[in-house]
């Protein structure tokens, strides 16, 4: 019941935030998307999910790419894609993978923003990164239908379609993250990964998703780390033996910075370690976007904590003070 509470409460986050981002956001932005065709590096391994009720899975994947100032989107994923970046291999010996799950309030995947680039920055940790493409809101009529839907959320114009139905999506989202992680640690030995240390780093809609996995607690599927960039804060219920939980938000966040700190203060009180970091300003997106405001340190914070927490090894020659 916790966990249906908790649910319920973050989908109303996200389907409360579209009218705050149609008037933040220019409808120019909307113009400027063009249709791409897809990508050489954005497929990736199918992951055996059951079906939903939204919508059936799709054995031959209809999704759609995108793309606005170089950064390319995917929208009406029917079939959710573990991408390992730069291939499965990488590992001489078994180390801690990191699954990215991108942002889109559920209508796409902001792939570069939130996921390949985010990976080019973690090259080099001694970690092996994978991207999670999971299943979207469908959306028909192709990029016709994507066009009117981003519409809709980003410069406010009337959704044709009616309003999303997050309440039927989200639970998918969360059967993909789930998915993930079992994934990476079945073929742990194949991958040269460390089963024990499997984490998750969420953006906005996919920190939605990382929160609600994790608060699931599904047997197989319970991650050793989880990040959530500009995503949820609000009171809310913490998992038995709750992993360690990196939080980096804006204060000026038009979704997300008017919540209350109740989730981690609740994270802390269970006697799970919390890093969190509140930017003075920054506002929703800055994973790979630099703004001038200190959201730009929260990569290297991520780092840090990284090494701190003996997730990565500590920078050759540097040793992290004891605790105490």
């Amino acid at each position: 019941m916790d966990f249906a509470r908790s649910l319920r409460a973050l989908l109303a986050c996200v389907l409360l935030a579209a009218p705050l981002q149609a008037r933040a956001a220019p409808g120019d932005w909307v113009d400027r998307v063009n249709a791409l065709p897809a990508p050489a590096d954005g497929q990736g391994l199918p992951l055996a999910v059951a079906p939903s009720t939204q919508r059936p899975l799709d054995p031959a994947p209809r999704e759609g790419w995108a793309g606005n100032a170089g950064q390319r989107m995917v929208y009406d994923v029917t079939q959710p894609q573990l991408i390992p970046v730069g291939g499965v291999g990488g590992c001489a010996k078994p180390c801690p993978a990191l699954i990215l799950v991108p942002g889109g309030g559920f209508e796409f995947l902001s792939m570069d923003n939130e996921g390949y680039e985010v990976a080019a920055r973690l090259k080099g940790l001694g970690l092996k990164v994978f991207i999670l493409k999971y299943r979207t809101l469908p959306l028909p009529d192709g990029f016709a239908g994507f066009q009117a839907a981003i519409a809709s959320t980003f410069a406010g114009r009337p959704r044709p379609a009616g309003p999303p139905n997050l309440y039927a999506d989200l639970p998918d989202a969360i059967a993909d993250t789930e998915a993930a992680v079992r994934a990476v640690r079945a073929h742990a030995a194949e991958w040269h990964v460390d089963p024990a240390r499997v984490g998750i780093l969420g953006f906005s809609a996919g920190a939605v998703t990382s929160l609600g996995m994790t608060q699931a607690n599904a047997e197989g599927a319970r991650p050793d780390f989880v990040g959530l960039i500009y995503g949820p804060t609000h009171t809310g219920p913490v998992p038995p033996h709750a992993p360690p939980l990196f939080a980096a938000i804006a204060a000026d966040d038009r979704f997300f910075g008017k919540e209350d700190l109740g989730l981690l203060d609740a994270w802390r009180r269970s006697g799970a370690s919390v890093e969190f970091h509140l930017y003075s300003a920054g506002g929703h997106g800055f994973a790979s976007r630099p703004n001038g405001t200190t959201s730009d340190a929260w990569f290297d914070q991520f780092v840090l904590w990284l090494r701190a927490s003996k997730i990565v090894a500590p920078v050759a020659g540097k040793s992290v003070p004891p605790k105490g």
